[in-house]
């Protein structure tokens, strides 16, 4: 009866174990995509979408590609749209469009990816993208697309500030700091400035130790008193209609917020 339950007990565990990492393994996996809309890339759809997972895997973001003919809505457009439905609007996700038949490109990335990929990096990535799609090296350009990300992500958040990433999620997390010579320079600052105040209101009102000062009011003091009356005779109102700019263009770009650039090719 005992080794019953020991066995039993050992059976439960492995399966809950089990069912933990398969839980854990399908909430790790990021949500990738290749959508040859334009029929560009043949065979390579599938090494180019186990590339973008490895991508995904490290950054904690969704990566997707998508090649189209549309010539109804502009590649940006396209990009924030797309994304946001992938995604959702304003979460860890980067797409790279290539319209064939405006022959543009367009890179989009938000969430907490937009703090790698910035627009001066996009347009750095672009640089390389854009000649091999002139070229019609269409799954080298994408290839490149993964690697400049890599890359860039590698590199960590320009500009200096003091961040944590979490490792499950990627989320961002930044910490103000203050630098020891900006502190001096405020310090220094506020003291000039005290002293220039204490040095003016001393120099104005000061008078010498043990000093009287008697105002004579009665011989320098004078008051003159008049009436005066106003009377309203006439008032206007005047109205103006402010018009309402009604222009809906545009949709799918406010919200979440992003960095994004594309050009021609």
């Amino acid at each position: 009866m005992k080794k019953k339950r020991i066995l039993l007990t050992l059976f439960f565990t492995v399966i809950t174990l089990c069912t933990l990492f398969a839980f854990a393994k399908d909430t790790s996996a990021q949500q990738v995509g290749i959508d040859d809309q334009a029929a560009l890339l043949s065979d390579s759809t599938q090494s180019l979408e186990q590339e973008a997972q490895l991508l995904a895997n490290q950054t904690k973001a969704g990566v997707f590609v998508v090649t189209t003919m549309d010539d109804t809505e502009s590649p940006k457009e396209l990009a924030v749209n797309y994304l946001a439905q992938k995604v959702g609007q304003g979460n860890n996700g980067i797409v790279l469009v290539i319209n064939m038949s405006q022959r543009k490109l367009y890179i989009w990335a938000t969430g907490n990816l937009k703090y790698y990929i910035t627009s001066s990096r996009i347009e750095s990535i672009l640089d390389v993208v854009q000649p091999q799609l002139s070229d019609g090296n269409y799954p080298q350009a994408i290839e490149s697309f993964y690697a400049q990300v890599t890359h860039y992500y590698e590199q960590g958040i320009p500009g200096g500030r003091k961040y944590t990433v979490d490792p499950q999620t990627g989320a961002v997390t930044f910490h103000r700091s203050f630098r020891p010579a900006y502190i001096l320079i405020a310090v220094i600052l506020a003291l000039i400035s005290a002293g220039a105040f204490v040095i003016v209101l001393v120099s104005r009102y000061q008078l010498k130790m043990g000093a009287h000062w008697n105002y004579g009011y009665q011989e320098n003091g004078k008051l003159n008193l008049s009436k005066q009356s106003d009377t309203l005779v006439n008032s206007f109102i005047t109205t103006r209609r402010i018009p309402r700019n009604n222009n809906s263009s545009g949709g799918g770009f406010s919200g979440g917020g992003g960095s994004g650039g594309g050009r021609s090719f």
